[in-house]
C-alpha cells in the first residue's frame, strides 16, 4: 500500500491504462441474448413415417438406447415415442469433451443401422435447454404484386446464396410457396393391364438419371474425361422414355403416365395481418457477435434489395439485435440510476464532492477493468452477465467505503493525510479482505451446480467474483494513493456525542439480552408464516420471455394443411377484427399451426392484449377433438389436447420398466382419487407432456403366411406396392437438371387421395409372377387401440396421473403431497412431485447446497482470520437476522420465491456477513487499545462503525433498488428481479439487527484478554 501512497499519479496512469484495456475488451466480447454455453446434452432423432408410437419404441427407441449406453460417460437417457418419429435426450457428465461424445454416439449408431427398419437415419442434434431455444436471430417476412409462387422464385436464391456468404451466418432459408418440380402421375389401371409394376417406373427413371464416369481418352497430346450419361433434359425426354417392351412394341412413360411441370404440395404457409407472405429466417453461428452479424445481414440485404423489384416489402418479424440494443438501453438506464443513487448517499454522507467522486470511480474501475478478465477466459458475455455487473454495483463500491471511511475517521482524529492513508487502509485490510473473500466463497458451489442451473447462474457468480476481486485491489490502491490529496478535514470537536439515541438502546440490550433475542425471534416466526402463506416456492425462473400472445394448434396426424388452414383463419380473423394496433405473424403447417400477435409499445402497456387475449380464449372453448393454447402477458392460459382436454394442475409421475404394470398403478390411483368429492376430471398419459395423445386408432394389415406361401410372395414386395397405394407417391426422391434448373421429380398415383380401407382392400395386386390378386385376399384387418406416444428415462416407461382440484393452490399441493407420501410401489417402480416449471429434486437439492457449502466457506475463512471458533459462530448470526427481510420483501412484492431468489440467498449469504464483520473485527480492535470496560469497549466499537455500516448498506440497497423498481417494458420480471428482492431485504434487515445482537453474543461468548 505504501508503494501506492508514495506514488499517486503512477498508481493512477495505470489504472486508467487498465481502464482503455477493459473497454477494448468490452467491445470486442461477443454479445448475446441468452447464454451460448455447450450443454452436456445431446439429441437422437428418427423418423418412420406411419409407425405408431408401439413399434417406434420397439423396432427404433429401443435399439438407440441399448447403442448410446455403450458410450462412456452418459448419465442420463430420455425418449419419446410418437407417431412416425422418435427422440433421445442423452445427458453427459460435465466433465467429457462433448465433440469426441458425439463422436462416439456415431460410431455407436452407425453399429446398429444395420438393425434398423429400411429407411431409418437417425441424426444427432446438439441440445439446446427449452428455455434458451430462441427463434433464428433475424426473421423477415416477404409480400408483394406476385403469386406467392412467382415471389418465391424471384428471391429465393439470390437471399440464401448472397445472405449466407456473411461470416457469422450459419444457415439462411426462405420458406412459404414452393417449387416446381416434375411431376410423374401413374395411371393404375394401364398398368394393371400392361402387367407392369410401378416400381419398374422408378428403377427405370433411376437408371435414366445416372451418369457414368467411364474412362480418360486421348486426342492427340490432350487427355480428356469420358462420362456415359443419357439423361432427359426436357418433358418430351421425359415422356419418350422407354420403360418395359411388350413383344416388339416398346412402353413408353407417357403410354403409363402423365408428366408435366408443376409446382409442388404446399407444405408451410406464412401470413402477415391476413396477406400470404414468404419467411426469410437467418440463423446465426455461435460466438459470433450478435449486433456485428445482424448490421452485416441488413446492409448486405439492402444491396440484395436493390436486384429485386422496388415494390417488395421486407417486415422484421424478429431481431434478437434489437432485442439486445432494447435491453441495454434498460441496462444502462438501471446503470445511470444506481449510479446516481449511490453517489447521491455517498455525498450526503460524506457531504464533499471530490471524495464521493473517488468512491464512486471505484465502481467504474471495478467493473470495466472485470472486461479484461471476461475476455482473456472467455466468459459468455450476455445480458445475464451483464444483469450481473449491474446488480454488482451497490457491492463494489462496499470496499472503497469502509477504507476510505476509517481514512477520514483518522484525518477527523488529527493525523496527517498520508499516516492516515497508511494507519486507514492498514487497519480495515483484515475485516474487507475477510468479507471480500465471504463474498467471493460463496461461488465456489456454482461451478458444481448442473443442468440449467449452470448455464443460468455460473456465469453470473463468475463475473461478480471477478469484480469482487477487481474492487478489493482498487480499494487498497487507487483510494488509499488518491485520498490525502482529494480528503481535507478538521479535527472532529471533542464532546460531539452524535447517536447518543442509540447507546441507551444498546445498553438496554446488553442489559435485558433475553428479552431483545425473544423478541427477534418472535418476529422471524411470524414473517415466515405469513411467507408461506402468502408467496409459491420453488418455480424455475423462465429467462427468455417477450411480450405478445401465442395461439398454437395442433391437428390430429394426417389433417391437410388446409383444414390447418381454416381454423388457424378463425383466430386470425377474431385478432384482425379487434380495434387496435398490433401485427398478426400466421405460419401454417400440415397437422399444427399458430399466431404470433405484437403490439407496439403504447398498445403493450393498456389493456387490449388481455381484452384480445380472453377473446381467443372464448373462441378456443368451441372447438374439441383439436389441441389449441393460447398465451402471453401473464402466467394464465388456456391449454387443452385433443384427447386429453384442457390441462390439470395436479399430476404425480411414475417410473417403471413394465408399462402394462404401470397402467393397474395409475388405475389405482384413479380409484383412490375418486373418493375425494374435491377431486374432479382425472387423466393418465403415456407421454412426456399432458398434450400428447392418451391414446388413438390405427388399423393393423396383417399378412397372412399362407397367401405368401401359396402365391411365393415375398413380405417385402408386397409392403411397397401397399405403401405406394396408400401414400400415392413412393420410393426416394429424385433431382435432375431440367431445362438448366435443378428440379425434383415425384412419383405418384392419384387414387391415392381418394384411398379408404374398403377401396384398399378390393384393390388388385401385381406378383412377380404376373398374377393379379386383391389385398383382401392377402391380408387381414385389426383394429387397435395404441398411446399417443411412448415416454421413457433411463429406459423406464413414464405413466402421468393428472387431476382437478377444487381448492386453494395450498390445499391442492398438500393433498398431492399427502397421496404421494402414501403411495406403496412394487419394487422397480418410482414415483415423483416434480413439475417441469418448477425446481427438480435435484435442483432444489443443488441449492441447498449451494448454500450450506456457502455457510461452510464462510466459517473456514473467518476462522483463518480470526483464529477463533466462537467469532465466526457471531458474525455468521447475520444471516438468520436477515430472514426476516427476506421474508416480508417477498410477501410486500408479491414475487414468487423462485430459483434466482434461491441464488439471492446464497449471494446474501456472503454480503449480510460483511457488517457483522465490520462491526466484531473493530470490537476486537477497540477491545485490545482503548481501555475500557468490555461493556464500554462494546458501545464506543458499535457507534464508530454506525456510519460505514449504514454507508455500505445504503449503497448496496440503493444500488439493488432500481433492478426492482425499473422493470423492462414495464412490469415484467427479470432473472435478477427476485436475486435483488432476496438481497435487499435481507439486507436491510440484518443492518438494522446486528447492532442489537451481536453486541450481546460478543459480550457474553467472546471474552477475549486484551
Amino acid at each position: 500500500m505504501r508503494f501506492f501512497i508514495e506514488r499517486p499519479v503512477a498508481t493512477l496512469m495505470i489504472y486508467l491504462a487498465l481502464l482503455a484495456l477493459g473497454f477494448y475488451s468490452l467491445f470486442h466480447v461477443p454479445l448475446e441474448l441468452a447464454p451460448q454455453e455447450d450443454f452436456p446434452q445431446l439429441d437422437v432423432v428418427a423418423t418412420w413415417s406411419g409407425a405408431s408410437p408401439e413399434v417406434m419404441q420397439t423396432q427404433v427407441t429401443s435399439l438407440l438406447e441399448e447403442a448410446a449406453l455403450s458410450v462412456k460417460g452418459i448419465r442420463k437417457i430420455s425418449s419419446t415415442s410418437e407417431l412416425g418419429a422418435c427422440r433421445l435426450t442423452i445427458e453427459f457428465d460435465p466433465k467429457i469433451n462433448l465433440n469426441f461424445a458425439t463422436l462416439s454416439l456415431r460410431e455407436a449408431i452407425g453399429r446398429v443401422l444395420p438393425e434398423l427398419p429400411y429407411g431409418v437415419r437417425p441424426t444427432i442434434e446438439p441440445y439446446i435447454p427449452e428455455d434458451f431455444r430462441v427463434r433464428p436471430f433475424l426473421t423477415y417476412t416477404i409480400s408483394g404484386n406476385y403469386p406467392l409462387q412467382t415471389l418465391r422464385e424471384l428471391v429465393k436464391d439470390k437471399l440464401e446464396n448472397n445472405l449466407g456468404t456473411i461470416n457469422g451466418v450459419s444457415r439462411v432459408e426462405v420458406s412459404g410457396g414452393s417449387d416446381l418440380h416434375i411431376l410423374i402421375t401413374l395411371d393404375q389401371k394401364k398398368l394393371e393391364n400392361l402387367k407392369l409394376h410401378p416400381y419398374l417406373v422408378l428403377q427405370v427413371l433411376n437408371q435414366a438419371l445416372r451418369i457414368y464416369p467411364s474412362a480418360r481418352v486421348k486426342k492427340g497430346q490432350e487427355e480428356y474425361l469420358l462420362r456415359v450419361e443419357n439423361v432427359p433434359r426436357n418433358l418430351e425426354d421425359l415422356n419418350e422414355l422407354i420403360i418395359s417392351h411388350q413383344g416388339p412394341v416398346p412402353v413408353k412413360l407417357k403410354d403409363v403416365a402423365w408428366v408435366k411441370l408443376e409446382y409442388t404440395e404446399i407444405y408451410h404457409l406464412n401470413r402477415i395481418n391476413g396477406q400470404p407472405t414468404l419467411m426469410l429466417r437467418v440463423s446465426k453461428e455461435k460466438g459470433k457477435n450478435t449486433l456485428k452479424v445482424a448490421r452485416q445481414v441488413k446492409e448486405r440485404l439492402e444491396r440484395v434489395r436493390s436486384t429485386l423489384p422496388p415494390d417488395l416489402i421486407f417486415r422484421v418479424v424478429d431481431d434478437e439485435s434489437q432485442e439486445i440494443l432494447a435491453n441495454l438501453r434498460h441496462l444502462y438506464l438501471l446503470i445511470a440510476t444506481i449510479t446516481l443513487l449511490i453517489f447521491t448517499m455517498i455525498f450526503i454522507i460524506i457531504r464533499r464532492l471530490s471524495p464521493s467522486l473517488l468512491i464512486l470511480s471505484s465502481v467504474l474501475f471495478s467493473a470495466v477493468i472485470s472486461f479484461n478478465f471476461i475476455y482473456l477466459f472467455k466468459i459468455s458475455l450476455n445480458l445475464l452477465t451483464l444483469g450481473a455487473m449491474a446488480l454488482g454495483f451497490g457491492i463494489f463500491v462496499d470496499n472503497s467505503i469502509v477504507v476510505f471511511e476509517n481514512i477520514m475517521r483518522l484525518r477527523e482524529e488529527g493525523r496527517p493525510p498520508r499516516e492516515a492513508a497508511i494507519l486507514g487502509a492498514r487497519q480495515v485490510i483484515t475485516p474487507v479482505l475477510a468479507s471480500t473473500l465471504t463474498t467471493i466463497g460463496v461461488f465456489f458451489s456454482f461451478p458444481f451446480f448442473q443442468g440449467r442451473l449452470k448455464i443460468y447462474y455460473l456465469p453470473l457468480g463468475l463475473v461478480m467474483a471477478i469484480a469482487l476481486t477487481t474492487s478489493f485491489l482498487v480499494s487498497f490502491s487507487l483510494i488509499p494513493s488518491l485520498s490525502p490529496r482529494l480528503l481535507f478535514v478538521s479535527k472532529r470537536k471533542e464532546g460531539a456525542r452524535p447517536f447518543a439515541f442509540f447507546e441507551k438502546i444498546l445498553r438496554f440490550s446488553l442489559k435485558h439480552p433475553v428479552e431483545i433475542l425473544l423478541i427477534v425471534g418472535l418476529l422471524t416466526f411470524a414473517s415466515y408464516k405469513i411467507f408461506r402463506k402468502e408467496v409459491p416456492v420453488g418455480e424455475f425462473f423462465r429467462w427468455y420471455s417477450r411480450d405478445r400472445l401465442i395461439v398454437s394448434v395442433t391437428m390430429p396426424p394426417g389433417t391437410k394443411i388446409e383444414a390447418t388452414d381454416e381454423l388457424v383463419r378463425k383466430f386470425e380473423e377474431k385478432a384482425l377484427l379487434y380495434p387496435c394496433e398490433k401485427q398478426i405473424n400466421a405460419q401454417v403447417f400440415r397437422e399444427r399451426g399458430n399466431l404470433q400477435i405484437t403490439f407496439p409499445p403504447e398498445i403493450e402497456l393498456s389493456a387490449h392484449p388481455y381484452i384480445l387475449k380472453d377473446e381467443l380464449i372464448r373462441l378456443a372453448t368451441n372447438f374439441a377433438g383439436v389441441s389449441i393454447g393460447v398465451m402471453g402477458f401473464d402466467p394464465q392460459g388456456y391449454y387443452s389436447s385433443m384427447s386429453t382436454g384442457r390441462f390439470l394442475d395436479s399430476y404425480i409421475k411414475f417410473y417403471g420398466y413394465n408399462l402394462k404394470k404401470l397402467q393397474d398403478i395409475a388405475a389405482d390411483l384413479e380409484i383412490r382419487l375418486r373418493r375425494n368429492p374435491r377431486v374432479g376430471e382425472i387423466k393418465s398419459l403415456t407421454s412426456q407432456f399432458y398434450w400428447g395423445s392418451v391414446s388413438s386408432t390405427e388399423y393393423l394389415l396383417k399378412i397372412r403366411p399362407e397367401s405368401l406361401a401359396r402365391y411365393n410372395l415375398d413380405p417385402n414386395y408386397l409392403f411397397y406396392q401397399l405403401q405406394s397405394l396408400v401414400r400415392g407417391s413412393f420410393g426416394l426422391p429424385l433431382r435432375t437438371v431440367f431445362e438448366g434448373r435443378e428440379r425434383a421429380i415425384q412419383i405418384k398415383f392419384p387414387e391415392a387421395e381418394t384411398m379408404d380401407l374398403a377401396r384398399l382392400q378390393e384393390t388388385l395386386l401385381l406378383t412377380p409372377a404376373g398374377q393379379q390378386l386383391r389385398v383382401k385376399d392377402l391380408i387381414e384387418v385389426n383394429e387397435i387401440e395404441i398411446p399417443g406416444s411412448i415416454y421413457r428415462e433411463n429406459q423406464q416407461f413414464q405413466m402421468v396421473v393428472m387431476w382437478e382440484f377444487k381448492g386453494p393452490y395450498k390445499a391442492a399441493e398438500n393433498f398431492r403431497k399427502a397421496i404421494y407420501e402414501t403411495l406403496s410401489l412394487p419394487p422397480g417402480f418410482s414415483a415423483t412431485l416434480d413439475y417441469g416449471f418448477m425446481l427438480t429434486r435435484a435442483e432444489k437439492a443443488q441449492l441447498k447446497f449451494g448454500l450450506l457449502a456457502a455457510v461452510v466457506i464462510i466459517f473456514i475463512i473467518l476462522a483463518a482470520l480470526y483464529e477463533s471458533f466462537i467469532q465466526p459462530f457471531i458474525i455468521l448470526l447475520a444471516g438468520p437476522l436477515a430472514l426476516n427481510g427476506v421474508f416480508l420483501a417477498f410477501v410486500i412484492a408479491g414475487y414468487p420465491f423462485d430459483s434466482s431468489a434461491y441464488i439471492g440467498l446464497i449471494l446474501l449469504a456472503g454480503i449480510v456477513v460483511n457488517n457483522a464483520i465490520i462491526l466484531v473485527d473493530h470490537l476486537n480492535f477497540t477491545w485490545r487499545t482503548s481501555g475500557l470496560s468490555l461493556t464500554e469497549s462494546i458501545i464506543k466499537a458499535t457507534r464508530e462503525r454506525i456510519r460505514p455500516v449504514f454507508m455500505t448498506t445504503s449503497t448496496t440497497v440503493f444500488g439493488l433498488l432500481p433492478l426492482l423498481l425499473i422493470q423492462l417494458d414495464s412490469g415484467r420480471r427479470q432473472i435478477w428481479s427476485s436475486l435483488a428482492l432476496a438481497t435487499l431485504g435481507g439486507l436491510t434487515a440484518s443492518a438494522l439487527f446486528i447492532f442489537l445482537v451481536i453486541p450481546i453474543f460478543y459480550y457474553h461468548f467472546s471474552r477475549r484478554p486484551r
